[in-house]
């Protein structure tokens, strides 16, 4: 992993010497999904938008109940993120950082946390109404136990998705995430969004 930094930077510029007019792709995208790892599943909320040629914004609210050691708790998640497209060939380069913070509770709150990230994905059509997409984010996860400590944790996380569009204004969206134990392990999402 200690290589991560380095493919970050080779995208990014390859991504700015990139040929300008764009891959098509559409980011303009509001949806609600379902997501699972081993500490926690989510009813997910979420919409993104592309400001101008480069620019996107995006946010989400998740309701969660956890699972196993954490059953029994609920909470919420809102997330916020910000991000640069650049086009690559037949597809676009997205940088994107983000800033999330939760709570999860029994009751009375036992933890608050907050998780920023800062990641690159390279999405590309792939033909009859799908597309896909691949991304690394090196997140930082933070979690004030209340009682307990802070329990902090720094991971690479790698994920894949395959998005097919029904019609111009609907799709469904698969992903899957590669993550560590620490915070919840893999994760699977599937959403179904409206774009505009």
């Amino acid at each position: 992993m200690k290589h991560t930094p380095i493919l970050l930077l080779t995208l990014v510029a390859a991504s700015a010497s990139a040929a300008v007019g764009g891959s098509g792709l559409n980011y303009d995208r509001l949806g609600v999904g379902y997501e699972s790892d081993d500490a926690l599943k989510s009813i997910v909320i979420s919409g993104e938008a592309k400001l101008g040629d480069y620019v996107l914004v995006g946010g989400s609210y998740s309701d969660v109940d956890g699972k196993g050691l954490l059953d029994g708790t609920s909470g919420n998640i809102a997330r916020f993120s910000l991000g640069v497209v650049f086009n690559a060939g037949p597809g676009d380069v997205v940088v994107r950082a983000s800033y999330g913070q939760g709570n999860l509770t029994d009751g009375v709150d036992i933890a608050v946390a907050d998780e920023r990230s800062l990641g690159v994905s390279y999405r590309a059509e792939l033909g009859a109404g799908f597309e896909g997409e691949l991304g690394y984010a090196r997140v930082r996860t933070r979690i004030p136990f209340i009682g307990l400590g802070l329990f902090t944790s720094n991971d690479d996380v790698f994920s894949t998705s395959v998005r097919y569009n029904i019609s111009k204004n609907f799709d469904v969206k698969l992903t899957y995430a590669f993550q560590s134990d620490d915070v919840g392990g893999n994760k699977v999402g599937l959403s179904a969004a409206y774009s505009f």
